[in-house]
């Protein structure tokens, strides 16, 4: 009896066969692809999968033939995990990004509604205190919204059963944490234009020169995108390639596109700069540890990302030691601090012999 999963392809059955990571490395051999290290290349299938590294990854170094898809003549085995490695620390700093965005954003709108309408509950929730827009899902329009917000409050989960129990009421900035960020997002949405606008003066500096209605538009585009970017990183999807599907609607929105580049110029502009500094500092560290290894991808990279590149080598010093490293872990190392190569020759230290060759 056969056993395992099949697909219909044109009208017939086609088998989805195990492959072996032996029988994996031997099919990228003859889709061309240059394998330096077998046991290496066996140990990154096993651990992340054929699927994730190759299938995933290989679109900027294959062309197609016969309807079958071959490495480029140069391209390794190493050089895709490599991009595949360079994704998945740019998911992970997204993740990270936008968690710490996420509690920026529910705090500062947990501010606004209780300037606006209190700390209790059965008066920050009453309809008549927000917009109606209609929405595609009825999760998001304010009913649903609203009538999600309340289903939160009957929880015995801390904070708010300790609230609703020691004072009867469920400030704000209580509540949001609660929620998920899609229904933080949605939620400010509803705002009415007061509410919009003071949340805009806590987000955006006074010198941005936007007029306040393009910057609620340019805050709503904003927070959607991050959305956006969030759920796809926290589906495994591919970040540094990404296209968003929001459309911006404030002016000047020409010198964006739709790449990563978008989501850091956005975030760039908000009062709030950690979100920015992280994802902009993993995406300096990963491009220049990709294309210091692989210059010839620095040209892909560029117009993918949207990004200018400018290629510097990184070292490692420490305060013991007159000496720079390319390992920073090199003869016990402790208390690395990153540099630029030109930086660590400026300041008098000299290359170690072990790990610099």
């Amino acid at each position: 009896m056969f056993q395992g999963s099949f697909c219909i392809n044109g009208g017939f059955m086609s088998t989805l066969e195990y492959a072996s990571t032996d029988k994996q490395i031997e099919k990228l051999k003859k889709r061309n692809l240059i394998i330096r290290n077998e046991n290496s290349a066996q140990r990154v299938l096993t651990v992340y999968g054929y699927s994730n590294v190759i299938k995933s990854y290989r679109d900027p170094y294959v062309i197609t033939k016969d309807n079958q898809k071959f490495f480029r003549s140069d391209v390794t085995f190493e050089q895709v995990f490599s991009l595949y490695t360079l994704d998945k620390n740019l998911r992970i700093a997204v993740m990270a990004s936008m968690l710490d965005l996420e509690e920026y954003i529910k705090e500062t709108a947990a501010d606004v509604i209780a300037q606006s309408f209190g700390t209790n509950q059965d008066q920050y929730l009453q309809f008549r205190n927000y917009q109606n827009k209609r929405k595609s899902k009825y999760r998001f329009t304010l009913t649903g919204i609203l009538e999600k917000l309340r289903d939160t409050l009957e929880t015995d989960k801390e904070p708010i059963y300790h609230y609703q129990t020691k004072y009867g009421i469920v400030p704000p900035w209580i509540l949001f944490k609660s929620v998920y960020f899609s229904t933080i997002v949605n939620f400010i949405d509803q705002l009415k234009a007061p509410q919009k606008n003071m949340m805009i003066k806590k987000l955006y500096p006074s010198s941005l020169s936007l007029s306040d209605t393009d910057k609620v538009k340019l805050m709503m585009d904003t927070l959607f995108i991050a959305l956006e970017y969030r759920n796809t990183a926290a589906h495994g999807g591919r970040i540094y390639n990404y296209q968003c599907n929001r459309e911006l609607n404030f002016p000047g929105n020409e010198q964006f596109t739709k790449g990563f580049s978008l989501l850091l110029h956005l975030l760039n502009l908000i009062n709030y700069q950690a979100p920015f500094q992280y994802l902009n500092r993993v995406l300096d560290r990963e491009l220049n540890r990709h294309c210091s290894a692989f210059p010839q991808d620095i040209t892909y990279l560029a117009k993918i990302l949207d990004i200018n590149i400018t290629s510097h080598q990184i070292v490692w010093t420490s305060a013991t030691s007159n000496k720079y490293h390319a390992n920073q872990h090199c003869s016990g190392l402790k208390n690395a601090k990153q540099l630029d190569l030109e930086k660590a020759r400026q300041l008098g230290f000299t290359p170690c012999k072990k790990c610099i060759h």
